[in-house]
């Protein structure tokens, strides 16, 4: 798996899906013709189903727009939506199976019939992550006359948020890339918020009876503040003690950061890292043999590279993966197998494992929201349909509430669920991933904030 971060991966360590694996391909899109900004890229379907946690948060999500049995069914034959997909490709950070994903989605979306008969049209700018390059494809989206924004990837969003939304322009994607954007009206969210992953460790630790243990961050100012004003209290709230280890970014020292912890005599360890911080944690601790329970995170690449060191360490998600999909429900097990046919036919098996299932899963819960809409298909008419969607059908995990607020201080966020994993070392010597508890557990409800 070709590692592609570099420093501005570390922004996303504590609050993000980019905090998990980085796989990746050059691969700019699958044969399905696209409309580009900026360069070529390809074109992707969904049902409404209940509760798809595990663990019985969600419910049977109305929907449709003839789902009373009275209304006619609309018939959209002809009509295009256009979405202004952004995705950070080219430049430090290049993700194309953020883009590639929701590609594949929105052409089995489309091949089935799209929305009501109309075909979704990606609108492809690639950023390469920067503020100037995120305000350069907004303009361009803009002008384009897109009828919402889909970000795969988009580290500059900080810079060009304001722009769709003065446009009047909806703001969706998978998880959140920027501070604003968490609790603004205008943006959607669809998976789980940033502090969720402060939980999972947390409630671990505390399952496991540990009540003192070190927090390991890479020296960058969003690390150290999801440090200290989100993981510092959800930490108290379980009544656990910690001791703060800030590592150099550019030139960490693991086995002092290893030692520290060692010396301060902690019973665990997390860490809220990149995929480089997780393999020198891990690593660095095996070596110093630092034999006590790991959190690594929502890192997942250390586990190939460091084989038998990183048995039982643990880590978390927000969705059901193809890692762990003999733990899920059976219908999530369907749709995990039908992702990855998707994906095969389309050229892109190597990618399956990675994060395109992110934005897949994400187009096909857009898919649901918008077929709710009966009248004109605008960007109003899209904005209005994900604030008052309600509960409705999440793809590979739980339900989305969109316009809900499950996560209060993080508003545009649309899940508060996640889920905890560990390494284990199967009977015949290859490494997996098993499910700790029930699955799918709603993180808010257990923060304490």
């Amino acid at each position: 798996m070709r590692h592609l971060h570099a420093r501005s991966l570390a922004l996303l360590v504590a609050s993000c899906l980019l905090a998990a694996a980085c796989g990746g391909s050059d691969d700019t899109g699958d044969d399905a013709p696209t409309t580009t900004a900026s360069s070529s890229a390809a074109t992707g379907t969904g049902t409404a189903t209940d509760d798809t946690t595990g663990d019985g948060a969600g419910g049977v999500a109305a929907g449709g727009d003839d789902a009373s049995g009275d209304a006619a069914p609309i018939d959209r034959t002809g009509e295009v939506i256009r979405v202004g997909y952004v995705n950070n490709e080219g430049g430090n950070i290049s993700l194309p199976e953020l883009r590639i994903g929701g590609e594949v989605a929105i052409k089995v979306i489309n091949d089935a019939g799209g929305i009501h008969g109309a075909r979704i049209e990606p609108v492809v700018c690639l950023s390469d992550g920067t503020p100037e390059s995120a305000i350069n494809c907004a303009i361009k989206l803009i002008e384009e006359d897109v009828d919402m924004a889909y970000m795969g990837v988009e580290l500059g969003s900080e810079a060009a948020f304001g722009l769709w939304l003065d446009a009047g322009i909806p703001y969706v994607s998978s998880h959140s890339w920027g501070q604003t954007e968490r609790n603004s009206p205008g943006a959607f969210l669809l998976h789980v918020a940033t502090g969720a992953f402060a939980v999972g460790p947390a409630k671990t630790f505390s399952e496991l009876g540990i009540d003192h243990i070190a927090v390991v961050v890479q020296d960058s100012s969003n690390a150290l503040d999801f440090m200290d004003n989100i993981i510092a209290p959800v930490l108290a709230h379980y009544g656990i003690e910690m001791e703060r280890i800030v590592v150099d970014i550019a030139a960490p020292d693991w086995t002092a950061a290893i030692a520290a912890a060692q010396s301060a005599g902690v019973e665990g360890m997390m860490g809220q890292l990149d995929e480089f911080g997780c393999i020198g944690m891990v690593g660095s601790a095996a070596a110093s043999g630092f034999d006590k329970p790991i959190f690594a995170g929502s890192c997942t690449l250390y586990i190939g590279v460091l084989g038998s060191a990183a048995v039982g360490t643990y880590t978390q998600g927000d969705q059901w993966v193809p890692w762990v999909a003999e733990f899920a429900p059976p219908e999530i097990q369907e749709r995990l197998a039908e992702y990855a046919d998707h994906m095969t036919a389309a050229g892109h098996e190597q990618l399956i494992e990675g994060f395109a299932i992110a934005p897949y899963g994400a187009w096909r819960e857009i898919e649901f929201i918008l077929e709710t809409i009966e009248g004109p298909i605008t960007s109003d008419s899209i904005t209005e349909a994900f604030a008052t969607a309600g509960e409705t059908p999440g793809w590979f995990g739980p339900n989305l509430r969109c316009g809900q607020a499950p996560w209060p201080p993080e508003s545009s966020h649309c899940m508060s669920h996640i889920m905890v994993w560990q390494v284990v070392e199967a009977d015949d010597g290859s490494l997996r991933r098993i499910v700790i508890g029930d699955g799918l557990f709603d993180a808010y409800e257990l923060s304490g904030l």
